[in-house]
């Protein structure tokens, strides 16, 4: 017995835990995960979080430095925190 939801943008109606209800959550897990890491890492790494704000530009992290297919949450957080940095230096100087 599950429950239903309307769609975002439509009026289909779709069981919670199947299709893309389920989907959405698992892609807001997944954006949890990978971005928690990166911001951790970044804050851990030395940039303030003042400073990781204005880098993001109110964007999230996965939004402003997207997760490359198959890459690892640990990967995935010092690649960011690398491509953060050169963000942030590049906007500093200018």
């Amino acid at each position: 017995m599950g429950f239903t939801v309307m769609g975002y943008h439509d009026a289909r109606f779709e069981t919670a835990g199947s299709g893309a209800f389920a989907g959405a959550i698992a892609q807001r897990h997944f954006r949890r995960a990978y971005g928690g890491a990166a911001v951790a890492a970044a804050i851990e790494n030395g940039l303030m979080p003042e400073e990781l704000s204005e880098v993001l530009g109110g964007r999230r992290v996965v939004e402003a430095f997207p997760v490359d297919g198959g890459e690892s949450v640990s990967d995935y957080a010092h690649r960011a925190v690398a491509e953060m940095m050169v963000a942030y230096l590049s906007y500093a100087a200018a």
